[in-house]
C-alpha cells in the first residue's frame, strides 16, 4: 500500500481534478478527506487536504 497526500488553497477549483487525475490509474483503498479553516478580523484562510490509500496495478508493479 502507498499513500498520497494532495493539499490546496481553499476554494481552489482544480482540487477535484487533481484527485481524479492521479487515481485514473490506481486501485483505490480509501480516501479520507479534510477542511481547515481559520477566520481572524484580517485573515481568512483555509486548505482541503486528502490522503489517498492506494496501491499500482499489477502491470505498472513489472515494469519497475
Amino acid at each position: 500500500m502507498k499513500v498520497k497526500y494532495i493539499a490546496e488553497p481553499y476554494g481552489y477549483d482544480e482540487f477535484e481534478k487533481e484527485i481524479n487525475d492521479f487515481i485514473k490509474d490506481k486501485k483505490i483503498i480509501d480516501i479520507k478527506f479534510q477542511e481547515n479553516f481559520s477566520l481572524s478580523e484580517d485573515y481568512k484562510d483555509g486548505m482541503k487536504s486528502a490522503l489517498i490509500m492506494y496501491e499500482e496495478h499489477e502491470n505498472e508493479n513489472a515494469a519497475h
